[in-house]
């Protein structure tokens, strides 16, 4: 059981914080094009971004994981 205040749990805590600011990037363009007009854009603009933000942290996260 991995502890809250244990050096893993900060090293996750760490890129969390690290990709939410990486993610505005992607985000920031994608307000921008207003690439999709609709009234779900907000949603459509999250899942894009989760999907950008799979391929970036993929290899980071098994890193993580397997440490």
């Amino acid at each position: 059981m991995i502890s809250y205040f244990s050096n893993e749990f900060m090293i996750y805590l760490s890129r969390w914080i690290f990709s939410g600011f990486i993610m505005i990037i992607p985000l920031y363009f994608l307000v921008q094009f207003q690439c999709c007009k609709s009234n779900y854009q907000k949603y459509i603009h999250l899942i894009l971004v989760q999907i950008i933000g799979a391929f970036i942290f993929w290899y980071i996260d098994q890193l993580i994981f397997k440490g």
